[in-house]
């Protein structure tokens, strides 16, 4: 279960905290109010990519706030729940530079640091899930809600199986 989003400087959100509760947790808002870029920077945290980076629809740059002011670096950061232990990443970025910086810890003790893929791996190992899965089958980008349901049968089938084996 997620616990608290902390996002610095990430796109529109200058120092922005969430934090949820067991249960529905909705987030509510006016067009491009935050909402997407909340998530985007949850998945960030999670997986150090979020699908419209992946499909290279932005660059890793512009999630950095340009307005009113430009910032030099942001950073997210979440903490979640696993097994009643409580773990938090955070992963930093700068401009023309990439991410600099990643960690996760378990309450409070550092697992890993700061190689970014080794960070991925610890997280998928807890999580039990991979980012292809994650981006699927739990986050599902703004307008790609029917990605499943657009695939023939028979593709669908085997794209369920891929991501569950």
């Amino acid at each position: 279960m997620i616990r608290k989003v902390v996002l610095k400087n990430w796109k529109s959100h200058l120092n922005s905290q969430f934090e949820f509760s067991k249960g529905t947790n909705v987030l509510l808002g006016h067009l491009g109010s935050g909402k997407t870029s909340t998530l985007d920077g949850i998945c960030f945290a999670l997986f150090g990519t979020f699908p419209s980076l992946q499909n290279r629809k932005v660059k890793l740059d512009e999630v950095i706030m340009s307005k009113p002011e430009e910032k030099g670096k942001a950073e997210v950061e979440v903490e979640f729940e696993v097994d009643g232990k409580v773990y938090s990443v955070k992963r930093i970025i700068e401009r023309r530079k990439g991410t600099v910086y990643s960690e996760i810890r378990e309450n409070g003790k550092l697992l890993e640091a700061p190689n970014s893929s080794r960070v991925t791996q610890v997280i998928q190992d807890l999580l039990q899930i991979d980012y292809e899965l994650f981006s699927k089958a739990i986050y599902s980008e703004q307008n790609e809600i029917d990605f499943f349901l657009k695939m023939r049968r028979g593709q669908r089938m085997k794209k369920i199986d891929e991501l569950l084996y």
